[in-house]
């Protein structure tokens, strides 16, 4: 019997309609693959300074152009683009404000580095952005911050126990200065108790990092960085009333261990003795040179008030102690090298952060509170604008205003059923 036409329309159509099937399960896998690109790079933003390549260059900044080149193929595959919040706007007001300065600055190829870098560590906030797009990948987002803060820990006890220290008999891991490591370590903390509290994968070994982070501090004897972990340790404590009984009674055993650790290291600690001297430094005036580096760069920012003097250009203007001289002091660097107009384009970034947060849940928003909260600590000490952890942190910031967004819209959606 000959096939009628409705057989060869059935011929026809079976393999379009295979084809269909089989394409949601392409773009799932493809998906995946940028996600787990993505994740390797917050993963290794925490110990990047352990690996130093060519050029200066972080080994985490080089997994950017992999993930950069992902999103791109993401949105030609599915057109998948999120538009840009405020903030965003704002960081690349800085940017730009920054590329500027090449017009007038005192070190041109610093310059050209730095605004190079600036665009590398924006695209790392603004991929964070693109590619969370649900909670479970927010949170897995989250784990690799706390995995990598393991590694940089790691690194820390490799110091330790091999015994590389610095002038002053202060521990760190390979490659990372050790103001900056007790920073990045106390950063995490919040990081680390959230997903403990809100998960039922990896609670201890979450919990677990709040004392590895305080004595990483320690280690490292630095004064900064444990300010910025008495700030962060803030959070589990304001959290411990949300805890069973049981749970609070392992925390206590945790820090007991904690403590317990630190009396018996602590002669090997160089921390005594440079708390010992924070007294001393304040009465002349000197914190370790920080107060010259201080009134030099007012000098210099009174000489160049609304433009500065070029990004990436302080040591170049200051000078007095080499070139890889630094402000420790996050805006202080900004008013000399990008003027109070630098300086407004920045803080309209910290505003945009704290602002977002009101549309946060309540657990979350003092997770994120505590963590921009001490980071302006961390930044009031140290030269964090060009940090990846700076723009990391601010990637995850704004990723959380689209979960918070994400289950206002699910909270009236079962209201409007319910009704």
């Amino acid at each position: 019997m000959p096939k009628s036409s409705g057989d060869l329309r059935y011929r026809g159509t079976a393999p379009r309609v295979a084809l269909e099937a089989r394409a949601p399960a392409a773009h799932n896998r493809w998906k995946t693959v940028c996600f787990v690109f993505l994740w390797l790079l917050v993963f290794t933003v925490p110990w990047g300074d352990m690996i130093q390549l060519p050029y200066d260059i972080q080994f985490s900044r080089i997994l950017t152009i992999p993930v950069a080149l992902a999103w791109l193929l993401s949105i030609w595959h599915e057109n998948s683009f999120r538009p840009p919040l405020t903030v965003h706007i704002a960081m690349l007001a800085f940017i730009l404000w920054a590329a500027m300065n090449v017009f007038w600055t005192a070190d041109p190829e610093r310059s050209a580095r730095r605004i190079l870098s600036y665009s590398q560590l924006f695209l790392d906030a603004w991929l964070v952005y693109q590619f969370a797009r649900t909670g479970i990948q927010y949170r897995k987002l989250l784990q690799a911050v706390v995995l990598g803060g393991y590694v940089a820990f790691a690194g820390l006890l490799y110091g330790y126990m091999y015994g590389h220290v610095s002038g002053d008999g202060r521990f760190s891991a390979p490659g990372f200065d050790a103001n900056d490591l007790a920073a990045t370590l106390a950063l995490i903390v919040p990081l680390a108790w959230y997903l403990a509290m809100t998960g039922k994968k990896y609670v201890w070994l979450n919990r677990l990092y709040v004392p590895c982070a305080i004595a990483g501090a320690l280690l490292t004897a630095s004064r900064s960085g444990l300010a910025v972990a008495g700030v962060t340790a803030l959070f589990p404590l304001l959290a411990m009333g949300k805890l069973s009984r049981r749970k609070k009674i392992g925390i206590f055993f945790l820090a007991a261990v904690t403590a317990g650790g630190v009396f018996e290291f602590g002669n090997e600690m160089s921390f005594n003795s440079r708390l010992s001297t924070f007294a001393d430094q304040l009465s002349r005036r000197d914190l370790n040179g920080r107060v010259d580096i201080w009134e030099h760069g007012w000098t210099e920012f009174l000489d160049n008030p609304l433009v500065g003097v070029g990004a990436g250009a302080f040591s170049s203007s200051v000078g007095g102690r080499g070139a890889e001289l630094v402000a420790h002091n996050t805006y202080l660097e900004i008013l000399v090298e990008h003027g109070a107009i630098g300086l407004l384009a920045f803080l309209a970034v910290v505003f945009g952060l704290f602002r977002g947060l009101k549309a946060a849940r309540h657990l979350e928003w003092r997770m994120w509170a505590t963590v921009l909260a001490a980071w302006l600590v961390t930044s009031s000490v140290l030269s964090w604008e060009n940090r990846e952890m700076t723009w990391l942190l601010w990637g995850l910031c704004t990723a959380e205003r689209l979960q918070a967004a994400h289950s206002a819209r699910k909270e009236r959606v079962r209201y409007a059923r319910a009704a």
